[in-house]
């Protein structure tokens, strides 16, 4: 499996849809967690910084660790702190984060080790918080449809619910708990596929460009008007759990 250029998929995020229920998800981690004045809240993989600005509405200090330079830039713009860093080694002091948050980033790097660091820095008491895709999203989900590879690819790359509990109770971490969440999406035609020429989704660069331009003309057909209104729905997966006292 190939490596995901960073910086390129920066660029894809522009067009990304910022929706509402995306930021009731780091509205509800935030809340579980207790942020407030005075928190620390790390959100490893943060990208442009589009989560961690609802982390900081709390009053907390929210801070993006990205290994790309592009998208921490970006999330610098978005009035957060930024950190070019990897999950596997989170530049953060021990014990001094109240909540490490993972949106849709878990499956960048191996879960056992990225939640064993999670629990390094999180202080006692605090959460860790892991918004991951949905099985169904991963397989069966809008994007597999027109491309299939994606699902074979991404059923690899994003692990089971299963795997990331085990990796947080290997990490020390207790009081578990799982929620779904179900985000429905509409965009027009035109502009989905300008997020998929733009790779706004990371598998996008792993599939074969003879397979890419062959599902963006079967979309095309079946939307033939670049105007008509696209309804697709992403479903995650959130699995939490506390550093115990």
């Amino acid at each position: 499996m190939g490596e995901i250029d960073l910086d390129r998929l920066a660029g894809g995020y522009g067009h990304r849809l910022s929706s509402e229920e995306g930021r009731a998800r780091a509205r509800r981690a935030a809340s579980e967690a207790g942020l407030g004045v005075g928190d620390v809240a790390v959100d490893v993989g943060g990208g442009r910084g589009r989560h961690a600005a609802v982390l900081a509405e709390t009053g907390a200090t929210a801070i993006v660790v990205d290994r790309s330079p592009a998208m921490a830039a970006a999330a610098r713009t978005s009035g957060v702190e930024a950190i070019i860093g990897d999950g596997g080694a989170l530049p953060i002091a021990p014990g001094s984060a109240a909540l490490v948050h993972y949106h849709a980033s878990i499956h960048y790097g191996d879960p056992h080790v990225w939640l064993g660091e999670a629990a390094r820095v999180v202080r006692p008491g605090g959460t860790v918080w892991v918004w991951n895709f949905d099985r169904d999203t991963v397989m069966d989900g809008f994007l597999a449809r027109w491309f299939p590879t994606v699902g074979v690819i991404d059923s690899v790359r994003f692990p089971a619910t299963g795997t990331v509990i085990h990796a947080m109770e290997r990490a020390g971490l207790g009081r578990i708990q799982i929620k779904r969440d179900v985000e429905r999406i509409e965009r027009t035609a035109a502009d989905w596929i300008a997020a998929v020429e733009a790779g706004f989704v990371s598998t996008l660069q792993l599939i074969d460009p003879s397979e890419l331009q062959s599902g963006l003309a079967a979309f095309a057909a079946r939307y033939p008007d670049p105007e008509e209104i696209v309804h697709y729905e992403v479903s995650y997966v959130a699995v939490w759990g506390r550093r115990e006292q």
